[in-house]
């Protein structure tokens, strides 16, 4: 392999949110298997317990020559400045962030963060002058590009999310502020007239956006980031996104070049539906699933940074109970409420006695915050999923052939769930945003249409079941060639100055 010569050591630096840390730990896998002879670095915030939280995973994972770097929190963003822009105590809440604003100003003050990691990679060049070393960081962490340069090493900008939803992301807030029609009616992109988008499908942020506002101008940072990179790792395959990629690749202008080196997915621990597999009782939930028929269980979950509202809560409980169908809802408390009430029977949010009918009946499972996701998923009980549609979420979905209900929440979210349901035919979309909800009976159809005896559903479990042999064939192979590739070019196309 070009460059093979070369010592490597590849430095990644995730987003600090849970969705972001966990592709970069795959990613991690995937550098190691297509360049076994690197070293591996994985950069973290040094918030309390984060570096031995990553460790204890990446030996999980079987990582274990895998470094962790914490940078800490006492610098400040510019030299000078005693200041770090809030960034403690926006890290130490990142995994729950309930806002908009609050991941706004996660965003902007992981930039009080370039001065230490500035000192990281100095030393790394300093420490083996005649290696080479890359930067593969967060798409949200743009500033490490001119950290990269400065010390002399390449770099690669991770997109975590997919290709399509991607796309559409950044080139709506690139054209900010949006002529938007009256009464959701359909509006296009330049780039993009073929997608036709609606008001319901921006977050009110984006769609008030002027260009001056602080997201835009942070977003326009990162976009100018991507376009100047080395090179845009994407978590995704060609032969999962095609017309995402092909998207992507127009928005980027054709300047850097575009690596799809995913789906960055972990295995299942467990054996999906091994019934006579006694290892699932240590799970609760998995067990129960034990006890299920095959293909008959929604399971609800909207992901660990955003959640619904209270009367969403309450709108989805009452949709749970007229579908009949059986379930397994994590459910996280709308912001401002105490995930506790959920164990002790007086979650406000929830319809009374819910919790005690759903299990008393055996109609389903409320969960407390956290569920052994991809397990659940592998599950043979598992029929259909009910998501925001956040990435991670709606590839692990695709990796087990399981269909999905789609209620995007926030950020690419939408644009995610208008690709699945339209391109790829494996979602039905129940709800949009954070304000309406389905009524009971709109929300029983919609379920009975994924896990009832319908045609939709027939056709929804053949085109998923197709997707599972898509990310099957590249997490075996594609994604790693891919990545083999990214090193090869590496060695002779890096930009200099």
């Amino acid at each position: 392999m070009a460059g093979s010569e070369r010592r490597v050591h590849v430095v990644l630096f995730p987003f600090v949110t849970q969705g972001h840390v966990l592709p970069f730990r795959c990613l991690a896998g995937q550098v190691r298997r297509a360049r076994p002879d690197a070293g591996v670095t994985v950069v973290v915030v040094a918030t309390p317990g984060a570096a031995d939280s990553l460790r204890a995973s990446l030996a999980a994972d079987g990582l274990h020559g895998v470094r962790v770097h914490a940078l800490p929190l006492d610098h400040p963003a510019t030299e000078g400045d005693d200041d770090d822009h809030g960034l403690q105590a926006a890290a130490a809440a990142g995994v729950g962030c309930h806002h908009h604003d609050q991941l706004v100003a996660l965003f902007i003050a992981s930039e009080s963060l370039r001065p230490a990691f500035r000192r990281f990679v100095a030393g790394l060049r300093a420490a083996d002058p005649g290696a080479d070393v890359h930067v593969m960081a967060d798409m949200f962490l743009g500033w490490t590009l001119g950290v990269a340069r400065d010390a002399g090493a390449s770099h690669s900008a991770v997109v975590t999310c997919g290709a399509y939803g991607s796309a559409l992301y950044f080139s709506l807030w690139s054209s900010v502020p949006l002529a938007v029609p009256p009464d959701d009616g359909a509006f296009t992109l330049p780039l993009f007239p073929g997608v036709a988008l609606r008001r319901s499908q921006l977050t009110d942020h984006l769609a008030a956006a002027d260009g001056a506002d602080a997201c835009s101008t942070f977003l326009n940072k990162q976009v100018a980031a991507l376009r100047s990179t080395d090179a845009v790792l994407v978590n995704t395959a060609e032969s999962l996104e095609p017309k995402g990629l092909a998207m992507l690749r127009r928005f980027l202008g054709g300047g850097v070049p575009v690596y799809p080196i995913g789906p960055l997915l972990r295995a299942a621990t467990t054996p999906g539906g091994a019934k006579k597999n006694t290892t699932t009782s240590s799970s609760p939930i998995l067990s129960w699933l034990d006890k299920q028929l095959p293909g008959s269980v929604l399971y609800v979950s909207f992901g660990s940074t955003y959640t619904i509202t209270a009367p969403q809560t309450m709108a989805l409980a009452a949709g749970l109970e007229r579908s009949a169908h059986r379930f397994v809802w994590v459910v996280r408390p709308p912001a401002g409420f105490d995930s506790g009430d959920i164990d002790d029977g007086k979650a406000e949010w929830l319809p009374e006695g819910f919790r005690e009918r759903a299990e008393a009946s055996g109609q389903g499972l409320v969960v407390r915050c956290w569920a052994p996701q991809v397990e659940v998923l592998a599950h043979a009980a598992t029929g259909a999923f009910l998501t925001h549609c956040g990435w991670n979420s709606a590839q692990e979905s695709l990796a087990h052939g399981v269909p999905m209900l789609g209620w995007p929440l926030s950020a690419e979210q939408f644009y995610n769930a208008k690709m699945l349901a339209e391109e790829m035919g494996v979602c039905v979309e129940v709800a949009r945003g954070m304000r309406a909800a389905p009524s009971a009976e709109e929300f029983a159809a919609a379920v009975e249409t994924v896990l009832g005896d319908t045609v939709e559903r027939a056709e929804m479990r053949r085109k998923a079941a197709e997707m599972k042999e898509v990310i099957s064939a590249a997490r075996e192979g594609s994604s790693v060639k891919v990545m083999e590739r990214l090193f090869a070019d590496m060695h002779g196309t890096r930009k200099q100055g």
